[in-house]
């Protein structure tokens, strides 16, 4: 029995040992893999025309810096979560403002965040979006670039049409009513893509019925997301009676849409529908972000002259829809020092700018254009910008998709007082 006993022992110890030499193995392995592996860069929530731009900014720095990295791209049609939920964390996310961007500032390290001092080129506006760190004098999350949803303008169609400007909602019912004339429908979004289209939503929201209004949208989408998605409840919560907080910009597109002014077919056009339409002539008038603009022949955006969504309230109450792309620092380390340093420079801030055509966070620094540097001045003229619905709550694509098509319904369909 004591032979036994001793065997067993000694069986239970090499057992032991053997376990202890598999668990080394592996932090060994676990260790050789985080040293050796590439720092990753990732992106989410970014147009692609507008990644590959960051992208080319960034090679083009690390010439001179010599760092080791690769960039990875986030399905955006799955929530920020979800990613973060599965262990898939970047050392660097550059991600858009609304709930993306909160997500990632909460997931990151303490010690990621970045000196409040980066802040102190930047307009007042955006400094107010920069989210702040938990630590005193830090910043979780660093604007970089911004683009506001704009009005575009056939020049040419309104020197011939005979008025003097266009400043106000009246001014464009106006100007649509002399084009539809001449055009069979003058004016046109992208109203197949869901985020253009609750952006669009939302940013006349805020023009007609101020940001308050826009913030209730955002609860009752946040609420139906949290209680069980009933679409059809959604929509109808939104713009389904006189005190809904969308019922006034649904009740405006409606109106257009009766009138003959807005294309018959606008809510199954993409932004690359409505960009052949505007180098065909066949709109005077388009309601697009910024990024969109950007991606329309040159030779043919040049006819347009852009103005901000007009409204009766005085500059410092609004707060324009203008999507502002940020970096994230997830983890402390010299690749995200270096590179945020740069691209929070002038020579960065101008590069950026450059490369994207999106407006610079910089209160003085160069711009490719007029229109980068009219963006950044319309929205430092303003409050802290709002990110856009299709943004503010962590919907997938499905959801956004779904929200989208059953207000379109309710704007062809539905009825306005």
């Amino acid at each position: 029995m004591k032979k036994v006993s001793e065997i067993l022992k000694k069986y239970k110890m090499a057992v032991i040992f053997a376990g202890l030499a598999v668990v080394f193995a592996l932090i060994c392995i676990f260790c050789a893999v985080n040293l050796f592996s590439k720092p990753v860069i990732g992106f989410y929530g970014i147009e692609p025309a507008v990644q590959k731009s960051i992208c080319s900014v960034i090679e083009n720095w690390n010439k001179k810096a010599g760092q080791q990295f690769e960039f990875k791209t986030f399905d955006s049609s799955k929530t920020l979560e979800s990613h973060f939920f599965l262990g898939k964390k970047p050392e660097l996310l550059f991600t858009v403002s609304g709930n993306s961007v909160k997500t990632a500032a909460e997931g990151a390290s303490k010690k990621a965040a970045v000196s409040e001092n980066s802040l102190q080129k930047m307009t007042s506006s955006i400094k107010m979006s920069a989210i702040m760190g938990e630590n005193p004098g830090t910043v979780s999350a660093l604007p970089l670039l911004t683009g506001n949803f704009e009005i575009s303008i056939n020049t040419s169609s309104f020197k011939t049409s005979g008025m003097n400007a266009i400043a106000t909602w009246s001014d464009i019912d106006k100007f649509l009513k002399i084009q539809k004339k001449k055009l069979d429908y003058p004016v046109v979004f992208a109203g197949k893509d869901s985020d253009v289209m609750l952006d669009f939503l939302g940013a006349l929201t805020e023009a007609f019925d101020g940001a308050g209004e826009y913030k209730k949208a955002v609860e009752i989408i946040e609420h139906a997301k949290n209680k069980g998605w009933k679409v059809s409840e959604v929509a109808e919560q939104l713009c389904g009676s006189y005190n809904a907080p969308l019922y006034a910009s649904a009740k405006q597109l409606s109106k257009w849409y009766n009138a003959g002014l807005l294309n018959r077919d606008v809510f199954n056009l993409s932004q690359k529908d409505v960009n052949a339409f505007l180098q065909a002539r066949l709109a005077a008038m388009v309601f697009m972000p910024l990024s969109q603009h950007r991606t329309v022949e040159n030779r043919t955006i040049e006819r347009f002259s852009t103005i901000y969504f007009p409204s009766e309230k005085a500059p410092g109450e609004r707060s324009f829809t203008a999507e502002i792309i940020y970096a994230v620092p997830q983890k402390k380390n010299k690749l995200n020092t270096l590179l945020i340093e740069y691209l929070n420079s002038d020579s960065g801030q101008e590069e950026l700018s450059r490369a994207t055509g999106l407006a610079p966070v910089f209160a003085q620094c160069r711009t490719p254009d007029r229109q980068a540097d009219d963006v950044r001045y319309w929205v430092a003229a303003t409050n802290a910008p709002l990110a856009g619905l299709s943004r503010e709550v962590a919907l997938s694509k499905k959801q956004k998709d779904e929200l989208a098509q059953e207000l379109a319904a309710k704007i062809k369909f539905g009825q306005f007082e």
